[in-house]
């Protein structure tokens, strides 16, 4: 189990492609949360662990698209998750930029937990 650092990070994460009510193939929904520990949150949202958001359970199983941070505390990881929310939609909240918003930081789609979902901080 990860320890609880006390820096906060954002992330994306993208469910299974589905097909729509008309038969037409789509992609998966993005999903954007933030925890202290990406690894055990992305398990819990996946089913494997208890804890993942109810509008998770459909969409399984989850894969990480980006992780940005670290933050110090969660009044301003919130503020970054709002902001990302607000400004990207779908795949875009994988390509947030410190020009799009003050609380970009980190390195987004290129962080290693994208690669490797086990990554601890």
């Amino acid at each position: 189990m990860e320890s609880d650092t006390g820096r906060f990070w954002v992330y994306v994460i993208q469910g299974q492609p589905f097909t729509d009510k008309r038969g037409r193939q789509r992609p998966g929904r993005y999903y954007v949360g933030l925890t202290v520990a990406p690894s055990r949150r992305l398990r819990q949202h996946n089913g494997d662990i208890k804890g993942g958001a109810r509008s998770t359970r459909s969409g399984r199983p989850w894969a990480p698209r980006a992780l940005y941070g670290p933050y110090e505390d969660r009044s301003e990881a919130t503020k970054a998750e709002r902001a990302l929310k607000r400004g990207k939609r779908g795949a875009g909240r994988t390509r947030w930029l410190t020009e799009d918003s003050p609380f970009c930081r980190g390195e987004g789609a290129a962080h290693p937990w994208v690669t490797d979902p086990l990554w601890k901080p």
